[in-house]
């Protein structure tokens, strides 16, 4: 047989999602649904993760395993896909709410109102993933993956992120989604690996929610460190990681999974942040972002994109809130720009003098035409 000609480029590849009820947990996901584009940068081929063994086994006159010692089956297995993408205000709030499965929503005005948040008064709370709660949660995807010839679509099945990087990049000026879906489907029934995808994935927006990119800027821009109160800073890039632990539960008559395990033992989310060495952060008294490291003290970070306010006045609008505790401090005297300080930190919840939760551990929220009716 002569070679082949053709080439493919990674812009004949494309990624779709739809929103998925928790009570169809156990159903394979459709090639006839209409799957909304994911305009992903770089993804993944899904990685199948199978359950094999295999050891030389008695009444082998040689010292090498044979083939007949091998095992290997896709029942009780999972799929992951890692992707990233460039956020845009039609689905960021989608993507935070699946990873952290929490979400509330105000949509009784002209902008729908979203929060996703962590606090003493509004724990996270485990989901069922087989029973729908309210606003979107819990939060499944089914996945599409469109190749540039025909039978060779993969669909993946009642998927959820297992983790989540929200980086705003000063230097690229966006903010950037990265991450790992994973689904607890990998027999030949739940992961698909040779369909026809019948409808095109449509873009995630309508008339009045153009496709508009999330900027890396922020109105505001505080932070308290050495006891003091909030100060501003000059900021060069801050990420935030979300990862959720979770697994699959049991097994269904194809091996695929009845449920999952979400947050155990926890929920972590980890970052970093880089900012202008300054008269307000440097390493003197007052000042001395070195002090609640060694100290083992939590500071305040607040970001804002609009006036503070998230409301119905202007669209777009975002609000992040964390205490986050140090667990390095780094200064770079060399960067081009002015020396750096940058802080890795994982988010944690305060608490009062007694130990008791007080206050707010993680808080975002944003406004867009997209209740999650429509996800």
């Amino acid at each position: 047989m002569a070679v082949s000609g053709k080439v493919y480029g990674k812009n004949q590849f494309s990624v779709g999602i739809i929103n998925k009820a928790a009570t169809a947990f156990s159903t394979v996901a459709a090639a006839d649904a209409a799957y909304k584009l994911l305009p992903v940068i770089n993804v993944s081929y899904p990685v199948l993760n199978m359950i094999e063994s295999g050891e030389i086994r008695s009444n082998n006159a040689g010292m090498i395993e044979t083939d007949k010692d091998q095992f290997r089956t896709a029942k009780g297995g999972f799929v992951t896909m890692d992707f990233e993408v460039p956020a845009e205000r039609n689905f960021i709030v989608r993507m935070l709410a699946n990873v952290l499965q929490d979400h509330t929503e105000d949509v009784s005005g002209a902008k729908e109102i979203h929060t996703i948040q962590a606090t003493s008064g509004a724990a996270m709370v485990r989901p069922d993933f087989t029973t729908n709660i309210g606003s979107g949660i819990p939060s499944l995807f089914d996945i599409a993956l469109y190749y540039p010839e025909s039978s060779q679509d993969k669909l993946i099945s009642s998927a959820v992120l297992q983790s989540l990087t929200m980086n705003f990049d000063m230097a690229d000026g966006r903010c950037l989604l990265n991450g790992t879906f994973y689904s607890g489907f990998a027999s030949s029934a739940g992961f698909v690996t040779e369909a026809n995808v019948s409808n095109a994935p449509d873009v995630i927006a309508s008339t009045n929610a153009k496709v508009i990119p999330i900027e890396a800027y922020f109105d505001v821009k505080q932070l308290d460190v050495d006891e003091q109160s909030l100060s501003d800073l000059v900021l060069a890039g801050v990420s935030f990681t979300f990862e959720n632990n979770i697994a699959r539960v049991g097994r269904d008559e194809n091996g695929d999974a009845e449920g999952y395990a979400f947050g155990i033992p926890s929920v972590n989310i980890t970052g970093e942040i880089s900012f202008m060495y300054d008269d307000n952060f440097n390493f003197a008294a007052t000042k001395n972002i070195l002090a609640d490291f060694i100290g083992g003290k939590t500071a305040t970070l607040k970001l804002q994109q609009g006036d503070g306010t998230v409301d119905n006045a202007e669209m777009g609008e975002m609000n992040i809130e964390c205490e986050i505790y140090s667990t390095a401090v780094n200064l770079d005297p060399n960067a081009e720009t002015g020396a750096m300080i940058t802080v890795p930190f994982k988010v944690v919840q305060p608490t009062n003098d007694d130990g008791d939760a007080n206050g707010v551990a993680f808080k975002f929220m944003y406004n867009d035409l997209y209740g999650s009716s429509t996800w």
